[in-house]
């Protein structure tokens, strides 16, 4: 289900960008964390057969040093510790490059998650559900609350209904308060 998960997480996330686009194009998300999420889905869907010839202690070490090697990578260097690799401004060029995560300076977004560093803390938590094992995260999976339960099956939705409805309730109130 991970790759028919993230085309419809990406749809979302292109629909939140359309609809930040016509009517808040100042507070605009340009590859924000649905259309991550979505892209992780998908590359993950598609790499599944290699990411699981690979032991789960070994992938999610790998992953979180990956991700921590790549954190500043918006910073135009990668690094860990001491070490500190600066990388090519020319990677740092346009909206195709801002999709990895090299943005350029004039880029605003106001969510933004580039596939670097993201998706190797995507990977970590992709490892270390394998080494947790289904079994060992069955209590996890049992609905402590009910409501909370259905908030967690319909989080795509709750999570795209949120700021609209805020946003609706604070300008009422604004008005009717004014």
């Amino acid at each position: 289900h991970m790759l028919r998960r993230g085309v419809t997480v990406f749809a979302a996330g292109a629909l939140v960008t359309a609809v930040t686009l016509v009517f808040m194009p100042g507070e605009r998300v340009i590859f924000g964390v649905l259309t991550f999420l979505g892209t992780a889905m998908l590359l993950t869907g598609v790499l599944e057969p290699l990411l699981k010839k690979v032991m789960p202690a070994v992938g999610l070490a790998v992953s979180a040093v990956l991700f921590a090697v790549c954190y500043p990578v918006g910073l135009g260097w990668v690094g860990l510790g001491g070490w500190k690799l600066m990388l090519p401004q020319s990677l740092y060029a346009n909206y195709f490059t801002a999709f990895f995560g090299f943005y350029p300076d004039w880029f605003y977004s106001a969510d933004y998650f580039g596939l670097l560093p993201w998706l190797f803390l995507f990977w970590a938590g992709y490892y270390l559900h394998k080494a947790v094992g289904r079994r060992r995260m069955e209590p996890l999976r049992r609905p402590v609350c009910p409501a909370l339960g259905w908030m967690g099956r319909h989080s795509l939705l709750l999570y795209l209904l949120h700021q609209p409805v805020i946003y609706g309730v604070l300008s009422a109130a604004a008005v009717l308060f004014a």
